[in-house]
């Protein structure tokens, strides 16, 4: 019987690569990136010592209980090594407690042989690890003396890169190292050792990770931030950190604050390296995968006992195998075992995103809100006033939907770009709605404003890359954007084939041989031919009198007239009486009749109760 799965909830859930900075621990490293994510739970796969730099494999949300096996993966780090002096700590930032002869370029070479293969290494005590139940760098630091065991490890290279003769200033000779190895290698105990077997003594100056597995440092957020890794350049490390001792360990709420005081820039580069976990990622990782048959979602999220008849691929085989399971959508669905004799098990189970309509303003989509998980998988837009939302839009906003492998989104506006005088054909908490049931993931509003129209057509596309990750998008032929509308459809396609975004130009919608426009639709209302404009709208005209107040004039057997103002700006047909139908928030429907007198209308309805709930009135 396979146990219950452990369920957890929808978080930021991906990867990401971080370039770690001299001088600061690697869990304040992480504070920057949970500002950046908006995320708390974050894990790093390897700690980095203070005086270090390089490469943090970052884990957030649901894919932390793949912080262990990313943690076993082999590491590759270059290390620039004094010899010739050594301190308590083995890196710059202790006190020198021992001193020696410098070494030669030859004899270094020599020893990097006899310290290649399987290696027995004593770790520092100022270490992370636990001696009962407390890290050993803590005790030592409390004046306990404590004694680690030598434990095994592997190093698969360890190349000499370059290497510095003693001068009249400085009597150390210095080398640049390139080590590969196991987990659990200290590099401050290797160069300890090695700088041992030459009869000498040694620590490092600077060390910079470069590699974790199949990820390298230069793919990472904040890579610029390092300098070039040189021996003269960790000389001049070590001697920023003699000098600096009391500032390495900062104080927790300084850490918090320095995270902070992160740039907008430094903000958006890591939320362009963030990574989510799919099939390719996984495979990177070392994981077979597999698809979940969307019939078997439910058994699947419930815990029942898992069978291979559950997924796509034969799980076969008399290896024992860690499998990471994904939704027929792409979405991770969490990690399956499998032993020896093929039965599966669980391992952890994520539930898929519960879908959820989202409304960004202007502000806030360019304020980094939007979910950083979207801006990865990429978005398939489409950008417009979409006033009327006739049949040409549902083509625009169908043709978003349908690519699947993106989340779907539409940029509009809070109202006219130009106003007409002759008012709204929806409001746009209609619109909003109808962009929700078209399928629609997300929805912009924008309000256009002064400031907003000054803005060039190229930067605003280049926002929407930046900012959502804008993969493809789809529009009219006569799309026009940007100041003065001077981006046209020819512009924007030199722009995605720089921009390397997919645009898709789609045909017009036709209604009896005469394209569909807004300015049609609204034609055909204000002369009431409704059947027209329903065509054309694929959903009948409507008011929204949601929030209006509706004053009772006279009262009848069957039904009261109640009064009410076009306060919402929407476009009336001419003065007369209309049959329409009139829904209200509990879903009720009452047919009755309109009458439209300019701005002032009045509806019968059968009691003010009804009146006050009504959301909306349909013409027929």
């Amino acid at each position: 019987m396979s146990r219950m799965p452990e369920k957890t909830k929808n978080k930021v859930s991906g990867v990401m690569l971080y370039a770690k900075t001299p001088g600061i621990t690697s869990f304040s490293s992480l504070w920057s990136i949970k500002h950046a994510l908006k995320t708390e739970k974050v894990g790093h796969t390897g700690t980095l010592d203070s005086f270090a730099e390089g490469l943090l494999v970052v884990l957030s949300g649901n894919l932390t209980h793949l912080v262990p096996h990313i943690t076993s993966f082999t590491k590759t780090y270059q290390a620039v090594v004094c010899f010739g002096k050594e301190t308590d700590t083995l890196d710059p930032t202790g006190d020198v407690v021992k001193t020696g002869a410098a070494v030669s370029k030859e004899q270094i070479e020599v020893a990097l042989k006899k310290f290649t293969g399987a290696v027995l290494q004593v770790p520092p005590v100022y270490s992370a690890l636990h001696v009962d139940g407390k890290r050993a760098s803590d005790l030592v630091r409390g004046g306990n003396e404590i004694h680690l065991e030598s434990r095994q490890v592997f190093v698969y290279k360890n190349e000499l890169l370059d290497f510095k003769e003693p001068s009249e200033n400085d009597a150390c000779s210095y080398a640049l190292l390139e080590i590969v190895c196991s987990k659990g290698t200290y590099i401050r105990a290797l160069a300890r050792d090695i700088a041992y077997s030459l009869g000498t003594c040694a620590h490092l100056c600077a060390l910079r990770r470069t590699k974790v597995g199949p990820f390298e440092l230069k793919d990472a957020a904040c890579f610029g931030e390092l300098k070039e890794f040189s021996i003269e350049n960790g000389i001049q490390n070590a001697f920023y950190f003699q000098k600096e001792k009391e500032k390495i360990h900062l104080p927790f709420e300084q850490k918090i604050k320095k995270s902070r005081e992160d740039s907008a820039e430094k903000i958006q580069d890591i939320r362009n390296h963030f990574l989510l976990f799919s099939q390719k990622l996984a495979s990177l990782c070392g994981f077979s995968c597999d698809i979940l048959k969307p019939e078997f979602e439910k058994s699947y999220l419930n815990g029942r006992p898992l069978s291979q008849k559950m997924f796509d691929i034969a799980i076969c085989g008399n290896v024992e195998d860690e499998i990471a399971v994904f939704y027929s959508s792409g979405a991770f669905a969490g990690i399956i075992c499998k032993n020896k004799d093929a039965k599966l098990s669980y391992g952890f189970v994520v539930p898929p995103e519960k879908k959820e309509f989202k409304v960004f303003s202007w502000n806030e989509f360019c304020s980094l809100n939007f979910p950083v998980e979207w801006k990865s998988k990429g978005c398939a837009l489409t950008i417009g006033s979409f006033e009327a939302i006739h049949a040409g839009h549902v083509a625009l906003i169908k043709t978003a939907v349908s690519q699947k492998n993106f989340v779907s989104g539409i940029i509009t506006f809070s109202s006219q770009i130009k106003n007409e005088g002759t008012g709204l054909i929806f409001t746009l908490e209609q619109r909003l709605e109808f962009f929700k049931d078209l399928g629609l993931d997300f929805a912009v509003v924008i309000d256009f404003t002064q400031d907003f129209s000054k803005i060039e057509g190229a930067d605003f596309i280049e926002t929407l890359i930046s900012v959502c990750g804008m993969k493809f998008l789809v529009e009219g032929s006569d799309f026009k954007c940007g100041y003065k509308g001077l981006l046209n459809m020819e512009e924007l396609e030199k722009i995605s084939q720089k921009k390397n975004f997919e645009l898709c130009r789609q045909d017009y919608v036709f209604f009896e041989d005469e394209k569909i426009s807004s300015s049609r639709v609204k034609k055909e209302i204000l002369a009431g031919n409704f059947i027209c404009a329903q065509k054309m709208l694929l959903r009948p005209f409507a008011l929204d009198v949601r929030g209006i107040s509706f004053k009772e004039k006279s009262v009848g057997s069957e039904n009261s007239i109640f009064e009410f103002h076009n306060e919402k700006n929407q476009v009336l047909p001419k003065n007369g009486i209309y049959k329409v139908t009139a829904l209200d928030s509990d879903g009720n429907i009452f047919h009755t009749t309109l009458e439209i007198e300019n701005e002032n209308l009045r509806i019968a309805l059968p009691t003010s109760g009804i009146a006050e709930k009504t959301a909306e009135i349909k013409f027929c």
